[in-house]
């Protein structure tokens, strides 16, 4: 099976290939909020908006205007025109709306609502985003990776040392090279990270994938905040709580930030040290749901999960934190392409079923449990005690093989 993939390395530019790296993202930055505003002019006047096309051949006339244009990757520009071009796409097939915190916040402020408010639109970008990206096309070996010594750790990791990268106006950049990429590449994106450092995302494409045997079984998921989930064969995934873990840390340096005078050197130094924090419990959360999702593929063949509705929960203002700590979507999304990879099914079960009420023994639906305080299961009619969440687990498999049936 063939996939595709990125793979995403630390790299290390003096500080001329930072400066040139910095005007690769103001010309992105320009670029879009050039066409965005000539885009939003069209709308209010009802005109068609521009096109990639058209877009693309008032780039030249701009580039002309502003030569300073001419020392960003050209590449960069067009991925640009073609990212506000997929935006507005998406912008226009979607529903026209406001969310409900752009509607309080005009209600407090009495400030009149445009097109530019709806919920989609694409917006204008600024110099003082916290994270700064380009994406470079890969044309005729105009993005190149330069191996020199090769070296293995006492584990026998793979390590390459002294390796760069060629890169197109930037030339060779140093790059932590971990560990070879496969396939064909076909773009790359730079990003500088909201603690200053670069990174590159390397999109390849036609990777040779072999998918992990069948074992033949089958697990119910249901996902939860007191445990990670639990499942049908009754095992529990313990939630980690990463950034409960290290909130009273964040707390103190955030508290910190908020002391220093604005513009100065001590503030931006304080700031990249809370960027650094929030950055470390996104990582630990980032591998322990590759780790689970993972084990999860390799060992079923059909996955079934509840579809939690997680913008919903994010409302409820005592467990948004919780939730959002916990990363459901993202565990959902990894197991999903995890499973396509590797031609495992992954099936939701509609989030309405009440997997949670129904006993598992005999199909009994029974209220108590909608209290979330009562963890035990006893039902009413066989006499079934078990975990709700087990239950729940128990449920959502048979629900899924009915759908599948």
């Amino acid at each position: 099976m063939r996939i595709e993939k990125g793979y995403k390395y630390r790299i290390q530019p003096n500080k001329t290939q930072q400066e040139q790296f910095e005007t690769m993202f103001s010309a992105k930055r320009f670029v879009w909020n050039h066409f965005l505003k000539l885009n939003m002019e069209r709308y209010e006047k009802k005109e068609h908006l521009l096109t990639y096309n058209k877009m693309s051949k008032l780039l030249t006339e701009l580039k002309a205007n502003h030569p300073w244009l001419y020392q960003c990757e050209k590449s960069i520009l067009q991925n640009t025109l073609k990212d506000l071009a997929g935006a507005y796409s998406r912008f226009n097939k979607g529903p026209k709306k406001y969310s409900k915190k752009t509607l309080e916040k005009a209600a407090r402020t009495g400030k009149a609502l445009t097109f530019y408010d709806q919920e989609g639109h694409p917006k204008f970008k600024s110099c003082r985003d916290l994270v700064q990206s380009c994406k470079m096309s890969w044309t005729g070996n105009n993005i190149e990776v330069k191996e020199k010594e090769i070296q293995y750790t006492s584990s026998g990791k793979y390590r390459k040392q002294n390796c760069k990268i060629k890169l197109p106006k930037v030339k060779d950049v140093k790059i932590a090279y971990s560990r070879p990429y496969q396939g064909r590449m076909v773009s790359a994106f730079v990003t500088k990270e909201s603690d200053g450092k670069y990174y590159i995302s390397l999109c390849c494409i036609e990777i040779e994938h072999e998918p992990t045997a069948a074992t033949g079984a089958n697990v119910g998921i249901d996902m939860g905040l007191k445990a990670f989930y639990y499942t049908s064969d009754k095992e529990v995934a313990e939630n980690p709580k990463y950034y409960r873990k290290y909130e009273k840390r964040m707390i103190k340096e955030q508290r910190k930030l908020s002391r220093r005078q604005k513009g100065g050197k001590n503030r931006n130094r304080q700031r990249v040290k809370v960027s650094r924090w929030h950055k470390r419990v996104r990582n630990c959360r980032k591998d322990f749901i590759h780790r689970l999702s993972t084990s999860l593929i390799h060992r079923y063949d059909q996955l079934f999960i509840e579809d939690l509705n997680v913008k919903g929960m994010m409302r409820s203002r005592r467990l948004a934190k919780s939730i959002a700590d916990a990363g459901f979507s993202d565990f959902v999304r990894q197991l999903e392409y995890k499973g396509k990879w590797n031609y495992k099914l992954v099936r939701k079960v509609d989030r309405f079923y009440a997997s949670s009420q129904i006993c598992s023994e005999c199909g009994h639906q029974s209220e108590q449990t909608k209290d979330l305080s009562v963890r035990q299961y006893q039902c009413e009619e066989c006499g079934l005690e078990i975990d709700r969440d087990f239950n729940a687990a128990i449920n959502i498999l048979r629900e899924g093989l009915r759908i599948v049936s």
